[in-house]
């Protein structure tokens, strides 16, 4: 019995002292340190798509949002690349936002594109706001259909008061856009 109670007082010894050095090293880390009280992984706003009205064609019948596990308009890479190469999008009429971390941001992104990643919001978020007001549309993407990162971009914006109107997802993202063989920027935008 003595030597389980001396095994149990080492254990919580050591998880004591893992703990304090864990803190003290966050603690020193600066800037890069993990902020505790943060939530990483925010669910993003359920919003339902707005009703629309049916057409002479399909009275009486159901119709379906573009992408039924999406509350935001999902465009695919030809008007991705139509809305990038239009006379006005160098104005900031259309938006793009890279919700990609800075590694992969910095090695390659959409020319133009702000970079946007959800786990750092306010490093980038007021920046992207203010930017974002004035635009008629706003492109969201990160790597590809299997990432979620832009999704959660996508509601963050809503949060901050973009109409979800202007809101457009690029599911196939970073990597459709590279597939294609498009422009691609490197380093941070100003």
């Amino acid at each position: 019995m003595k030597i389980f109670s001396v095994t149990i007082g080492q254990t919580v010894l050591l998880l004591v002292l893992g703990l304090a050095v864990g803190l003290g090293a966050n603690t020193v880390r600066g800037k890069d340190r993990i902020n505790l009280s943060r939530n990483y992984f925010p669910l993003p706003p359920v919003v339902a798509p707005p009703p629309t009205a049916p057409s002479p064609k399909t009275e009486g019948a159901t119709t379906q949002p573009t992408a039924p596990e999406s509350p935001f308009r999902v465009v695919e890479l030809k008007e991705v690349l139509e809305l990038f190469e239009h006379p006005n999008a160098a104005m900031g009429v259309h938006v793009f936002i890279d919700a990609r971390a800075d590694e992969p941001y910095l090695e390659g992104h959409i020319p133009g594109a702000l970079q946007c990643d959800h786990y750092r919001l306010e490093d980038y978020l007021p920046n992207v706001l203010s930017i974002a007001a004035a635009a008629e549309t706003i492109v969201v993407y990160c790597n590809g259909s299997d990432c979620e990162d832009s999704l959660a971009v996508c509601g963050d914006l809503l949060l901050g008061d973009v109409p979800r109107v202007k809101i457009m997802l690029f599911k196939g993202g970073w990597q459709d856009w590279k597939k294609a063989g498009l422009p691609e920027a490197t380093g941070r935008e100003q």
